[in-house]
């Protein structure tokens, strides 16, 4: 390890137990703390692992028998990890600091949020991966997005999200404004009792049916995703950013949160 790096190494134990989780197949994202910018992190031999792929999908670090080690330069001293297991068990780990070498967190929950930063680095449509996988046996409930710099483009348009799942953009929430800061969720698209076709809530978390006026009334509920099988998170611009955006000069940024629960008959308590 060259002396201008920093070794983090933090293993994940049973706060019940007080013994270690063993996983190796449990994905992490490093970010600066109190931000949803990822962090720059490095291997052993101060190779940079990827976090984010300019333009494209975001990219997980995987732990090694429940244990989460990487390098950042010696002047870091603080950082933010989001983390799910194998088991689908999500923790936000904040503020960590490099003298942490362990985290107690409780696996025989069975309600959890997963924490995933976001920006708006990529100027098309295109779905972007979040990094994190969507696992069978999860019941996703909500999400709703926290701006913390707004998104910009060439109108208000430009600055709404959808967050989906491979293969299907929008399927959990479309058209979320993120041109502001603060908190943005799911919300009825309707007026004076009308009921609209298009909809803030994507299929898998919500039913409607439209109404022509107040004559001709329409209705919205809302329900859970029960998801079938393990499928990636994502996202993607409503609409391509008109202007000149690069890969690492990302202007808005936030958080997406995916509230969820486990299906015990799906997966294992632990």
């Amino acid at each position: 390890m060259a002396s201008n790096m920093r070794e983090w190494f933090v293993q994940l134990k049973n706060e019940r137990l007080d013994k270690p989780i063993d996983d190796d197949t449990g994905v992490y994202q490093v970010y600066t703390a109190g931000s949803p910018t990822r962090q720059a992190i490095f291997n052993s031999a101060g190779t940079a692992l990827t976090q984010a792929v300019a333009f494209g999908n975001f990219v997980s670090r995987t732990m090694t028998d429940g244990i989460l080690r990487f390098f950042t330069n010696a002047t870091c001293s603080s950082v933010d990890v989001s983390v799910l297991t194998a088991g689908g068990r999500a923790y936000f780990l904040k503020a960590l600091a490099p003298s942490q070498h362990s985290k107690a967190v409780d696996p025989e929950r069975t309600e959890f949020t997963l924490v995933v930063g976001t920006n708006d680095s990529a100027s098309s449509t295109a779905q972007r991966n979040l990094g994190f996988q969507a696992k069978k046996g999860m019941i996703i409930k909500d999400v709703y997005v926290k701006t913390t710099t707004a998104f910009v483009g060439a109108a208000t348009a430009s600055n709404r999200l959808n967050i989906g799942v491979a293969g299907d953009s929008d399927a959990l929430a479309r058209l979320l404004d993120v041109s502001a800061t603060g908190y943005h969720q799911i919300k009825v698209h309707s007026n004076t009792g009308k009921i609209y076709a298009t909809q803030f809530a994507g299929v898998q978390l919500a039913d409607w049916d439209t109404s022509s006026g107040q004559t001709v009334m329409g209705w919205f509920t809302r329900k859970f995703y029960f998801v079938p099988t393990a499928t990636q998170l994502t996202i993607a611009r409503t609409t391509v950013l008109s202007g000149t955006m690069t890969g690492t000069n990302a202007r808005g940024k936030g958080y997406i949160f995916f509230v969820y629960g486990l299906d015990p008959t799906q997966i294992a308590q632990g």
